[in-house]
């Protein structure tokens, strides 16, 4: 693991605080953060953590709303509550990625659930890459297609030969295809 990798804790109780954070250092985290919520929403917004692990109850909420704000900015979440709660948290969280820890917690137990948040982190983060790269493809596709058919309006000329217009620029200017499309289109959408 990257020792640049951070995690955040929320939690009221010391004892719990101290055995999260040294299962965290030997799971391998680099950089940990202890909070005691208060304000959590502004440190999470502020620093970027790979992990966020709320110990519930905290002082002034339970710490679910803070388990979906992190979950949102992107942090793997595991909450840890008392296994009386938990079935209700799952209720209310539904569809999110959160990772529900019931207490008591032991050494073990936390060190799976950071590798599993962690591994369900990176998969996420993969998919998300994944999908922007699609999007890009997807808005270059419809650029190039929108300035096939200003050459075809314009020249007077067919589909394909528009195609073949674009292409050859794009070689010749050693440019990509999108880059010829935008400058066709400014040329001709004033």
């Amino acid at each position: 693991m990257n020792k640049e990798n951070g995690i955040v804790i929320f939690s009221q109780e010391s004892e719990s605080t101290d055995n999260i954070s040294l299962a965290a250092s030997e799971y391998g985290f680099g950089r940990i953060t202890v909070s005691d919520g208060n304000g959590g929403k502004d440190l999470l917004s502020r620093n970027s953590f790979d992990i966020a692990f709320v110990n519930a109850p905290l002082e002034k909420e339970f710490g679910l709303e803070l388990a979906v704000f992190a979950a949102g900015l992107g942090c793997g979440v595991i909450i840890a509550a008392p296994a009386k709660f938990c079935g209700e948290i799952s209720k209310k969280i539904g569809g999110t990625d959160i990772f529900i820890l019931p207490k008591p917690m032991n050494k073990t137990l936390l060190v799976q659930s950071f590798r599993y948040v962690m591994i369900a982190r990176s998969q996420k983060l993969g998919l998300r890459e994944e999908n922007l790269a699609l999007e890009n493809r997807l808005r270059d596709a419809k650029l190039i297609d929108r300035a096939k058919c200003t050459l075809v309006e314009y020249l007077r000329i067919s589909e394909a030969d528009a195609h073949r217009q674009i292409q050859k620029r794009a070689m010749d200017m050693r440019l990509p295809l999108a880059a010829v499309a935008k400058d066709i289109l400014k040329t001709y959408e004033m």
